[in-house]
């Protein structure tokens, strides 16, 4: 199997950010594409590299997975009423 090639012409910012945009929609990847713009002014902030960019980015996703299966589960369970702490 051979290794996908990385695309050679340069894009402007405007175009990754309707890239980025586009593919988030298209993976169904909705926290990545609400927050992308934050986590990136933080990786450039705290100068992350490319690999604690992404990192930032799959774990915002995955934090929100859990974040919205939890709730869609305690719905699912049809408790009667939300308890107040």
């Amino acid at each position: 199997m051979s290794q996908p090639r990385l695309r050679s012409r340069a894009m402007t910012e405007q175009a990754a950010q309707a890239a980025v945009d586009q593919a988030c929609r298209s993976l169904r990847l909705p926290t990545i594409r609400m927050r992308v713009e934050e986590i990136t002014a933080a990786a450039k902030r705290e100068q992350l590299t490319y690999w604690g960019f992404l990192a930032e980015l799959l774990l915002a996703e995955c934090d929100d997975r859990d974040r919205r299966r939890s709730a869609r589960r305690v719905k699912a369970a049809g408790f009667p009423r939300e308890k107040w702490f």
